[in-house]
């Protein structure tokens, strides 16, 4: 099966369970408070607005193909890989003060228009995302604790899905700072894709879906070699993404990274080439928060001409390549082998 038929054939599945589980909690709430009760429903929105579902679909796959059975448990599982991605998002888009996510408005935008009449309408609508986000945390752990799985592959559960947390975490801490420093180098760059993306993209979402099954502290080694490369050609395609590709399709601003300033792989290896005029302008231009379409049109082409674009490129298929020979000879079934050597090229080449 086409990698996009079963990432479909699952995405439904992740779908409707999710929708069910925060119906029950959009239930629960409404016994609680009204605001209760509307946060709740801010968040079922936001999570069924769209995604990938790239996360919990590594679960399932790393489950079945090291010969997990319980269908609707892992699904459950799953799940909360997507709990987490909201919950961070949220955050992410408070620390970024961004607009929109998956189309729509972000959490924090939502409440500062609902309540623009309040003192402080962005301030409250941040706190509120806050909440949001750490009620997400919460929901996380607790549909792992509830699932069908013996109490000691919970506990295992447990503690990867607050482990990727934390070393997620770590990572977001890099990114920030990125924005002040100025010896950012390219190893910077690659801690922070290992800890902010690879981490919990890819290695925490196979390594779930593999203590499910009971994998072997060996079998979780192998798939963290394959795991990290791709996670971080995941990030390195997303920064591109970021900068040339479609909003539309993206489902977010195109100029965010560098409104922010953020020094990703892009900008790094673009300073290293620039000649003087190039360099001014690409300083002027990081963090400039009134940037307008003809400078960044300019800076799109400052990153081909000097490399850059090629350079990174290379890289994320250099990593993509390194997955791939480590999975090749893993004991996985004739699906999952399959699966998992397909990914690679199906994240490499996606163009959202």
């Amino acid at each position: 099966m086409e990698i996009s038929n079963t990432l479909k054939l699952y995405k439904e599945k992740i779908e409707l369970r999710l929708r069910s589980f925060l119906d029950e909690k959009i239930a629960e709430a409404e016994k609680i408070s009204n605001s209760s009760k509307e946060i709740m429903e801010f968040i079922k929105g936001f999570n069924l607005r769209g995604g990938k579902r790239i996360r919990p679909i590594l679960i399932i796959m790393a489950y079945k193909s090291l010969g997990g059975k319980n269908d609707d448990a892992i699904i459950d599982i799953a799940v909360s890989a997507e709990l987490m991605q909201s919950f961070l998002l949220i955050h992410d888009d408070i620390i970024d003060d961004d607009d929109l996510r998956r189309g729509g408005p972000t959490i924090h935008r939502i409440y500062a228009e609902k309540y623009k009449d309040y003192n402080d309408p962005k301030k409250f609508g941040e706190s509120m995302a806050i909440i949001a986000g750490d009620l997400l945390a919460s929901l996380g752990n607790e549909i792992i604790s509830e699932s069908d799985f013996n109490e000691k592959k919970k506990l295992k559960l447990l503690q990867k899905f607050n482990k990727v947390v934390k070393l997620t975490g770590y990572g977001e801490i890099i990114d920030i700072l990125s924005g002040l420093r100025t010896d950012m180098t390219e190893e910077n760059i690659s801690k922070m894709h290992r800890l902010k993306t690879a981490v919990y993209t890819i290695e925490g979402p196979l390594h779930m879906g593999a203590i499910a099954a009971g994998a072997s502290d060996e079998q979780l080694k192998i798939l963290s070699e394959y795991a990290i490369p791709l996670g971080q050609a995941f990030q390195i395609k997303d920064d591109i993404l970021g900068m040339f590709g479609s909003e539309v399709k993206l489902g977010k601003p195109a100029d965010s990274d560098i409104k922010e300033g953020k020094k990703t792989l892009l900008i790094i290896k673009a300073i290293e080439n620039a000649d003087k005029e190039q360099m001014e302008f690409i300083k002027n231009a990081l963090g400039n928060k009134n940037i307008t379409e003809k400078e960044l049109i300019k800076l799109r082409e400052i990153i081909k001409k000097t490399g850059s674009l090629d350079y990174s490129q290379h890289l994320a298929e250099k990593r993509v390549k390194k997955a791939k020979n480590t999975i090749k000879n893993f004991g996985l079934n004739e699906g999952g082998k399959e699966f998992f050597l397909g990914l690679p090229d199906y994240i490499i080449k996606r163009d959202y």
